[in-house]
């Protein structure tokens, strides 16, 4: 903790010192935010997809982020760039907690970029999608600390210019949080295509792939070795069952998502249809589990102020889990999502779900999750935005679940539960501050009835306020 909180401090420093010597200076921020419950825990809404922000059990929070960043510049005529910046949380909910939760640094050269740290991924969809649009990576949990090695986006190739793009991420992380297995590794690499087409249309396919190898084990030690690292990468012994379910124990555990998009753009607005496809092994990745994913659509209009600039529904469905073969008649496998036989806590870091937030984990009496006990899932989700007058913004969210358990642990009757979120946004003109305000609640028999508020305050040079000074001081208006 101590080490972190070093490198918070010295990568603001570095970065002040910086500040004064180029144009593209960095943002620094500071939100503060007061919660209050009605039930023993925040509303649902209120506190997924927070990035692990919030302790669990707790109904009243006052929390006090404050951080910077500094991105790449978008003029890529220089061949090198360097980006970073951190995050800390300070908090009391019953007690104090200091949390430094994101610390990044790296470097780009051309089109290559190298990074260190733990960074959550940047918010798509208007921040409306239920799951970031990805089932794998929601912003749920604390980002995992890793090094990674990636393309700058999207690249051309070469010879064919901009109709034909790919990207691709290769990262290696470590998660030093109480899971059931300590120190265990996560592996994480992608590869995407995206084809322009004729009308301003994209349409991209990828592949995201994580595996949880190596760590400590209070019952076998050690876990495999680095020797071991090619199978684990490459998925060589991936079986057709996995550590779960109807195959052999493996030392390692995979799983991942196809991923599909179809984007049309317009001078001030855009839609964009996705598809995610979840798999934990051979079968899955054969598509064997056709009607289980998430399947989305999305609005956005780029037209400032206007009243409706974001629109986004969602439909997932996670039952099939590859449990029956119609025309057989036999048991196909049992994906038993999330969780793994060896990695007991499941897909979670910090005991939190690093996926869709709707799989919740099952904690002990130590806090340390023991993996899920609901993952057959169905899903509708509904999200809007937009502006009621200037400088006033609004989001709201709906999200109706049926909740079914598991295979192993089926509840006796579906559960059925609905929550919601209504937040309010105003941003004080001349001035960097945005005034917030928010209600939620849940509904059914999977959490517990509940109401909840906040209110917050949050302060943010925006550019044209920022001193060539430096970002600590901002600049009086011309009359």
């Amino acid at each position: 903790m101590r080490i972190l909180l070093i490198v918070f401090i010295v990568f603001v420093l570095i970065d002040e010192v910086k500040a004064q010597q180029e144009t593209n200076a960095s943002t620094y921020y500071a939100t503060f935010r007061s919660y209050i419950s009605g039930g023993k825990d925040l509303p649902f809404w209120i506190r997924a997809n927070q990035n692990g922000a919030f302790p669990i059990g707790n109904n009243t929070t006052q929390l006090l982020r404050t951080g910077f960043y500094r991105n790449m510049d978008t003029d890529l005529s220089s061949a090198w760039d360097y980006f970073m910046g951190a995050e800390l949380l300070a908090g009391f909910a019953g007690e104090r907690y200091i949390q430094p939760n994101q610390y990044w640094a790296g470097a780009r050269y051309r089109w290559l970029v190298l990074k260190a740290g733990a960074e959550a991924d940047s918010i798509r969809f208007g921040g409306l999608s239920s799951t970031n649009g990805n089932l794998d990576a929601s912003n749920n949990a604390r980002p995992v600390p890793n090094i990674s090695l990636a393309t700058n986006g999207y690249v051309p190739f070469p010879l064919i210019g901009s109709v034909l793009n790919w990207k691709a991420l290769y990262s290696e992380g470590v998660m030093w949080d109480n899971g059931y297995i300590q120190n265990a590794r996560m592996h994480h690499k992608n590869l995407y295509f995206r084809a322009k087409l004729p009308g301003n249309w994209n349409l991209s396919a990828g592949v995201e792939h994580y595996v949880f190898w190596g760590g400590i084990s209070p019952t076998q030690g050690k876990i495999a070795t680095r020797g071991e690292y090619i199978y684990f990468v490459s998925g060589i012994r991936v079986n057709h069952g996995n550590s779960s379910g109807d195959g052999i124990n493996l030392p390692e555990n995979h799983l991942g998502i196809y991923n599909f998009e179809a984007n049309k753009r317009w001078q001030n607005k855009s839609l964009t249809l996705y598809w995610n496809h979840p798999f934990e092994n051979r079968a899955g990745m054969k598509m064997a589990n056709p009607t289980d994913g998430l399947w989305g659509i999305s609005w956005e209009a780029f037209k400032k102020q206007q009243y409706l600039t974001g629109v986004v529904y969602e439909l997932m469905n996670m039952m099939d889990q590859e449990s029956f073969d119609a025309l057989s008649g036999s048991v196909k496998g049992n994906n038993d999502y999330f969780n793994d036989q060896t990695y007991r806590s499941g897909y979670t870091h910090y005991a939190q779900m690093m996926g869709s937030p709707l799989f919740v984990p099952t904690l002990d009496a130590g806090g340390v999750s023991t993996g899920f006990r609901n993952n057959q899932i169905r899903m509708h989700h509904i999200g809007l935005k937009g502006f009621l007058m200037k400088n006033l913004s609004w989001k709201t969210m709906f999200t109706y679940t049926k909740n079914f358990g598991s295979y192993t642990s089926v509840y006796p009757v579906a559960i059925s539960e609905f929550s919601f979120l209504s937040e309010f946004n105003y941003l004080l003109p001349h001035l960097p501050l945005q005034l917030s305000a928010a209600l939620a609640g849940d509904s059914g028999e999977l959490f517990e009835k509940r109401v909840g508020i906040y209110f917050g305050l949050r302060w943010e040079p925006r550019k044209e306020q920022r001193s060539k000074h430096g970002p600590w001081v901002i600049r009086k208006k011309r009359k």
